[in-house]
């Protein structure tokens, strides 16, 4: 019975803390020598290997003059890019949760043919868990494979581009200019990726002249990217109601419920797991983004605060790998501050009605999300009066989820081109708890 229960609370912690699937690795190099909140001006070399002095270049920030949330920095082509396709890293201006100007970086990449008549249509992404430090954004390295930005860019990324949509896909916060850790911290990722689109919609001889339709916008994230998303479409009409969004689609949202007896199970967990890793993201960026809340003091251990040296420095499988030699248990105190679950109260998304309509999609073989946590989330939308359409892959895993979102009946991508043609988005919310079944082969693609 012991060994059943230590197993449930592990899978469990999985699906509360909701993280990508992890296969992607780092260079273990820091980018945290960069002076915060500036912008150099000048243009690094045009590289794309490995973290290297002159790729940190492109991330570092001497002089800043603040102007609006969305204003477009400074641009970085990216050579020997697939063919067909053309790529930039860009920096930007976002904001923080005080409402201070800072710079955010991303990945913007649109096919490498004449525009179509109005733009291209734009999508902002938004990635699944790479790590916190300032290289583990997914702009430094799409080419290079196992590293964060690989791990995005051809499973998730390249497929939309080639669709014949453009797409930008913030780094989120602090993870390639310098600035606040934004893991789950969702109106800080949200403000990241509304702002990544405001961005790239003035075609810019930085970026290569890329013309967007400003009336075909979307959102689309996984996992971590998936509560990203989502908290991106909640907050666009009070944040970016410029924006004119048409919809989003949510893969397997990775979100964290504030409720007290389950973060207390999750920190007595008695084994030693990946998920780990997950813990120590969300305590170091709540700690840094509600400080009159939550204190590392508080949540981890003197062994916890220990793991988090290596959060600044690593990322991906080999962050993961290197905080699961504990148990859970033993970085965390417990019970948890109280702190804690207020703030993520005030971070995760899902309280609100959403203005656009959302495709939510989600493997029932997921043991990284939980589909029971989605399920609960589809109903709360419902509830709240949100458009949804629900659909469930029953042979699917959180790594096969993707490929069949996009390629098997309904397709994610024929839902979200249908909104930009005008058609009314669909609706079963009558029948929340069953969704929609999609017939696909649960091939892991």
């Amino acid at each position: 019975m012991a060994t059943r229960t230590a197993a449930f609370i592990g899978t469990l912690a999985a699906a509360v803390i909701g993280g990508a699937a992890l296969f992607v690795t780092a260079p273990a190099t820091s980018l945290v020598d960069a002076p915060a909140y500036v912008v150099d001006e000048a243009t690094a070399d045009s590289i794309d290997t490995p973290i290297t002095p002159e790729l940190i270049d492109f991330y570092k920030v001497q002089s800043w003059q603040p102007g609006e949330p969305g204003t477009l920095v400074k641009a970085q082509r990216i050579p020997d890019a697939p063919p067909g396709v053309q790529m930039y890293r860009i920096m930007y201006q976002s904001t923080d949760l005080q409402g201070n100007a800072i710079p955010v970086t991303a990945l913007f990449a649109a096919p490498d043919t004449t525009s179509p008549e109005g733009g291209f249509p734009l999508v902002g992404f938004a990635h699944g868990t790479t790590g916190i430090g300032q290289m583990c954004g997914i702009s430094h390295t799409p080419l290079t494979p196992q590293t964060p930005g690989y791990s995005a860019w051809v499973p998730h990324i390249e497929p939309l581009v080639r669709q014949g949509w453009a797409v930008v896909a913030s780094d989120y916060s602090g993870m390639g200019a310098p600035g606040p850790s934004s893991y789950l911290v969702g109106p800080l990722e949200a403000r990241g990726i509304l702002d990544s689109m405001r961005a790239v919609l003035p075609a810019s001889a930085t970026t290569g002249n890329i013309a967007i339709n400003a009336s075909e916008l979307g959102i689309y994230g996984k996992s971590q990217g998936g509560e990203a998303a989502m908290s991106a479409l909640q907050l666009a009409p009070s944040y970016a109601p410029d924006l004119e969004i048409d919809g989003g689609v949510i893969l397997a949202p990775g979100f964290t419920p504030p409720i007290q007896g389950v973060l207390d199970a999750v920190a007595s967990n008695p084994t030693s797991t990946s998920q780990n890793m997950f813990v120590l993201l969300i305590a170091q960026s709540f700690a840094e983004n509600y400080p009159d809340l939550v204190d590392l003091d508080d949540i981890l251990s003197p062994a916890g605060q220990e793991k988090t040296k290596l959060l600044a420095t690593t990322c991906g499988t080999d962050l993961a790998d290197q905080v699961s030699d504990v148990p859970l248990s033993q970085l965390l105190n417990t019970p948890l501050a109280t702190g804690l679950v207020s703030a993520l109260s005030e971070a995760m998304p899902g309280t609100e009605q959403l203005e656009m309509p959302i495709v939510v999609v989600q493997g029932l073989e997921d043991v990284t999300i939980l589909p029971q946590f989605t399920h609960a989330q589809v109903m709360s939308q419902c509830a709240l009066g949100s458009t949804v359409w629900y659909v469930r892959y029953p042979f699917d895993d959180h790594g096969s989820l993707n490929f069949q979102a996009r390629v098997s009946d309904p397709k994610v991508t024929d839902w979200m081109q249908a909104r930009w043609e005008g058609q009314k988005a669909p609706s079963n919310c009558d029948n929340q708890l069953l969704g929609t079944t999609a017939q696909a082969t649960g091939v892991n693609r």
